[in-house]
C-alpha cells in the first residue's frame, strides 16, 4: 500500500557525482545525467510508494528558482544564492508534519 506521507528528499547533483553511471554521463551532458537520475527516482517512487523530491543547486544561475514535475517526481531548481542544502532544509521544515 502506497503512503505518500513518506517523503524522500534528494540532492540531485550529489547523487549524480556519487553514482558512477551518472557521473560518467554528466561528463558528456549534465542534462542527460539529470534526466537519467529523474527516471531512476521515478522508478523508485513507483516501487516504494514514497514521494520523491529532487533538488538541484542553481546557486550561480540568476533568477532560476523554479519547480516542476518530471516523471511524477517533484523537481526544484534553487533560487539565486540559495544552495541545495538550504532548499532541502526549508523543505524538511515544510514537510515535518508528514510521517518521515
Amino acid at each position: 500500500m502506497k503512503d505518500l506521507r513518506d517523503v524522500l528528499l534528494v540532492d540531485g547533483y550529489n547523487m549524480i557525482g556519487g553514482w558512477p553511471e551518472l557521473a560518467a554521463l554528466s561528463q558528456t551532458g549534465m542534462q542527460e545525467a539529470r534526466d537519467r537520475l529523474l527516471d531512476l527516482l521515478a522508478d523508485y517512487q513507483a516501487y516504494s510508494g514514497r514521494r520523491v523530491i529532487a533538488v538541484f543547486d542553481a546557486y550561480r544561475v540568476p533568477g532560476l528558482g523554479r519547480s516542476f514535475i518530471q516523471g511524477k517526481v517533484q523537481v526544484y531548481f534553487t533560487k539565486e544564492k540559495e544552495t541545495a542544502d538550504e532548499c532541502i532544509e526549508r523543505l524538511v521544515g515544510e514537510y515535518s508534519h508528514r510521517r518521515r
